[in-house]
């Protein structure tokens, strides 16, 4: 039985270390990677000489950073006891994080100018935020369905005379609230 088990245990550890391996290999990781870089020399208006200049260190840059959260989740994940110190390597882990970061922005600057790496961070940002919000195509701006930024026409109902118009448009606040609410008496 204990064979069977320690079978199990070593062919799952050895399936997450290779698992883990190709995760960098996957082919959707790299369309995802190759749209997000798109995105981000398009935003931040790179040329193409800036571009081949700034990616590899945009690269170099994330992949530290992937190694940085992959500790962080395991060290998180594999806690059990001895919180101390696990938070004290946490904040290690952080400042690794932190001095990344800044490292990044100072090779950026020089492959780029500062005004262009502040681009590329907000295109970053943007990329990340319209993916989140669902973007259609993951990393382009997002349809808008209303709103102030314009997008779908207000929905409408017939009205008396069967023509359709906004639902509480053109109607002024007070006979909103009493067509919406049944009054008292």
């Amino acid at each position: 039985m204990k064979k069977i088990f320690l079978m199990l245990l070593l062919s799952a550890v050895a399936f997450a270390g290779y698992a883990e391996g190709k995760k960098q290999e996957n082919p959707n990781f790299k369309a995802f990677e190759k749209r997000q870089e798109a995105y981000i020399i398009s935003e931040a208006l790179l040329s193409e000489s800036q571009a081949e200049a700034f990616m590899p260190i945009y690269r170099e840059y994330k992949k530290s950073l992937f190694a940085l959260g992959r500790q962080k989740f395991e060290l998180k994940k594999n806690s059990r006891e001895n919180f101390g110190a696990v938070l004290s390597q946490l904040a290690e882990i952080e400042a690794k994080e932190a001095q990344t970061k800044k490292e990044f922005y100072e090779k950026g600057a020089n492959a780029i100018t500062a005004e262009k790496m502040f681009r590329v961070l907000r295109a970053e940002e943007r990329f990340y935020h319209n993916m989140i919000r669902g973007g259609h195509d993951r990393g382009k701006a997002p349809q808008h369905r209303g709103g102030r930024k314009g997008g779908a026409k207000p929905q409408t109902s017939p009205d008396a005379k069967g023509c359709p118009s906004p639902q509480g448009k053109g109607q002024p606040k007070s006979d909103r609230k009493s067509s919406q609410q049944p009054q008292r008496n």
